[in-house]
């Protein structure tokens, strides 16, 4: 199996750690986590789809078309959407 190790640098981990508390009390058990690396400071987010919400806190979400949700911790409009 190749090596397709992935760093990401300098997370705020207080932002990410109150997402995914947020997420989590709200229903949801799984999450795929996006990076994308800069120069200065990489950027991270979280997208879980209806598959990964727990049966009885669907209702909790919407669910766009794609049934994804994505939520870039480097947006504040993101990060205030789950307060």
């Amino acid at each position: 199996m190749e090596n397709n190790k992935v760093v990401l640098r300098k997370i705020p981990l207080e932002i990410f750690i109150d997402v995914l508390l947020e997420i989590y009390e709200q229903g949801v058990d799984f999450v795929d986590i996006i990076g994308v690396p800069d120069e200065v400071q990489d950027t991270i987010g979280v997208t879980f789809s209806q598959e990964y919400i727990s049966p009885d806190a669907i209702d909790n979400f919407e669910i766009d078309e794609q049934k994804n949700i994505d939520i870039n911790l480097s947006d504040d409009q993101d990060l205030n959407q789950l307060i």
